[in-house]
């Protein structure tokens, strides 16, 4: 292979950059970009994103410049680095979207259930002192959680904070646990309630 920059603008760019002149990255930055968009276009789910990761791409290649050989084709080589780029966002995204459809259905299931109201699952006194007994049914996690925002009025961002989760996440582990705690106080109530053990409200017990 050769190691020489040839007739190549982008590798003779790339010998100065080497050389201490940064300014020289502009012209490589010019001949890839509108490539890369159309690349980077083809993978991500969202448009919005498209420049922020062209934008890494391009940073990511000259910090590592001294991996590059010239005369060896320096499109396909940040081509590769920004397929790997929009691959990792497009993961990313996808996994957010997954998690925020899922959450968007739990709260529609909740508003069935218990009409809006966060707190019905515990209003009845005859249960109240049950209550004990379905928390320790719960894993440690989603019991920390609920004992918190319920018994010592911890808000859920400050709930996020703690565990480096974000507030949807703390929103999903409180109501997998209402529907777990409801199921089993109505339960040693001796009463079963059509629909309340629909799906598996006992996702907060083995794992929220």
């Amino acid at each position: 292979m050769s190691a020489t920059p040839g007739d190549d603008p982008i590798d003779q760019a790339i010998v100065r950059v080497r050389a201490g002149d940064r300014e020289a990255f502009r012209t490589v930055i010019t001949a890839c970009e509108a490539s890369l968009r159309v690349l980077v276009a083809a993978i991500l789910p969202q448009v919005a994103t498209v420049d922020d990761v062209v934008q890494k791409s391009l940073v990511t290649a000259y910090f590592r410049l001294d991996q590059y050989t010239l005369g060896t084709s320096f499109m396909a080589w940040v081509a590769t680095i920004a397929r790997y780029q929009a691959l990792n966002e497009r993961r990313r995204w996808l996994a957010e979207h997954a998690f925020k459809q899922r959450l968007r259905g739990e709260r529609r299931l909740d508003q069935a259930l218990h009409g809006g109201d966060e707190v019905s699952p515990f209003a009845d006194e005859r249960l109240l002192s049950r209550l004990g007994d379905c928390l320790a049914c719960l894993r440690d996690l989603p019991a920390a959680i609920v004992r918190a925002h319920y018994l010592e009025q911890v808000p859920v961002a400050e709930l996020a904070a703690r565990h480096g989760r974000s507030a949807d996440w703390v929103h999903l582990v409180l109501h997998r646990a209402r529907r777990a705690l409801r199921t089993c106080l109505i339960a040693k109530a001796g009463g079963q309630v059509a629909g309340l053990t629909d799906g598996d409200p006992a996702g907060a017990a083995h794992g929220a």
